[in-house]
């Protein structure tokens, strides 16, 4: 199941004057209102549900679709159905705090950005004492000309201000998650477990870098002691 941004506010990004003398400036805004959907696509394929009963299955084109229509059981009362089964992508949506991070300056895409978050929220987790599986990330394009934004935002509905402590300490955040990325044994052409890796990022493992990490980090951090 992956995070996806569903609304966020028109807040104005206002730059983080930390990083004033820094190649890539920093610009942030915090909400607590902010719209996130959690969808499960199903591996990519989507789930088979049945408009009478209710039952899903992933769905399985392995026999041309014949098995999206064959019969099952109601999962209520464990008799056959016979209802035929429409396709779709499962979530919900919830509202958190969210923090939108947009780094201004040459433009980076999908994966050393990725990178770059993961690498954040390693390095919040440490230097403000917060669970790491009460904070997460994912990427939001306001404009495919530029670099994709960061978006931080706590795992539990309605908010529980992480994300406001991160972003009034967010030099101290990027030092640490600097620290996290440039201390590890794994080659900076990959990541592990120990850096960048976890269970719930396991889809992008092949294209997390900490090397990618450590050079956008360096580069935010350049000048700004």
């Amino acid at each position: 199941m992956s995070p996806q941004t569903k609304q966020l506010e028109e807040k104005v990004l206002e730059e983080d004057t930390d990083f004033t003398n820094s190649r890539i400036k920093i610009f942030k805004a915090v909400s607590p209102h902010g719209w996130m959907a959690l969808v499960n696509n199903g591996y990519g394929k989507g789930f088979d549900v049945c408009d009478v009963c209710g039952w899903a299955q992933v769905v399985d084109f392995s026999q041309n679709g014949n098995k999206r229509f064959e019969k099952h059981k109601n999962p209520f009362t464990q008799k056959e159905c016979s209802g035929k089964t429409q396709s779709y992508h499962l979530g919900h949506r919830y509202m958190t705090n969210v923090l939108e991070l947009k780094f201004e300056g040459p433009r980076y895409d999908q994966a050393p950005m990725l990178s770059t978050l993961y690498a954040i929220l390693e390095g919040a987790s440490e230097e403000l004492g917060i669970r790491r599986d009460d904070i997460d990330g994912t990427l939001y394009y306001r404009d495919f000309h530029e670099s994709p934004h960061l978006i931080l935002f706590d795992t539990v509905p309605g908010g529980a201000g992480h994300v406001d402590r991160i972003s009034n300490s967010l030099r101290k955040v990027f030092e640490s998650a600097l620290a996290k990325v440039s201390n590890c044994e794994c080659g900076e052409e990959t990541s592990c477990y120990n850096c960048l890796r976890n269970y719930k990022n396991q889809f992008f493992h092949d294209i997390l870098q900490r090397g990618m990490a450590i050079k956008i980090l360096e580069e935010v951090l350049a000048n700004t002691n």
